[in-house]
């Protein structure tokens, strides 16, 4: 595949791969940035595609590494942190950040952030992009066993969740007269 030809795909998946960035990470900014970087990191092996059909996964399997790796890096420098807490500054608020949360109720983006990385990710692959098990088993790496049983627990946690936070709210299910 050459440059162009990458770039050209790159382009036409960019809103895609920003979402599945943003769902990662939950900042804007940092979704761009894992985007740029995994673009760079995909130009710099578009020899190791050997599909060009296989793209558009290629490409988020790439992003998905970008953030595991500065995911590790930073809980790392966290641990650091954290044995001098003096190094710390309060946090400063995001207001792009919020307003692109509130896309999604407060309920559900909570539910969603409650959960395991690698569950997440295979959820929002599925039910937002729209990929299969076995292009979702590619882009995260493991057997599509692994990706049913991901999936699986996803949903049935968010389910809890969700059906808690109605509980709490006296929220019944169907309508009451």
């Amino acid at each position: 595949m050459t440059e162009n030809e990458l770039l050209t795909v790159a382009i036409a998946a960019a809103n895609q791969l920003k979402r599945f960035a943003q769902n990662l990470c939950g900042d804007v900014d940092g979704a761009e940035d894992l985007v740029q970087e995994g673009f760079l990191r995909a130009l710099a092996n578009r020899a190791q595609l050997r599909d060009a059909s296989r793209a558009i996964p290629w490409l988020l399997m790439i992003v998905r590494r970008v953030f595991l790796e500065k995911h590790r890096r930073s809980e790392r420098q966290s641990h650091l942190i954290e044995l001098d807490a003096t190094l710390t500054d309060p946090p400063i608020g995001n207001l792009e950040e919020e307003m692109l949360r509130g896309a999604l109720s407060e309920e559900v983006s909570n539910a969603l952030a409650a959960l395991p990385e690698d569950w997440r990710s295979c959820l929002l692959l599925r039910e937002v992009d729209g990929f299969s098990y076995q292009e979702i088993a590619q882009i995260v790496e493991c057997p599509v066993g692994t990706v049913r049983s991901r999936l699986a627990r996803a949903r049935a946690e968010l389910l809890v969740s969700l059906h808690t936070y109605a509980a709490e709210r006296g929220i019944a299910q169907g309508a009451r007269r």
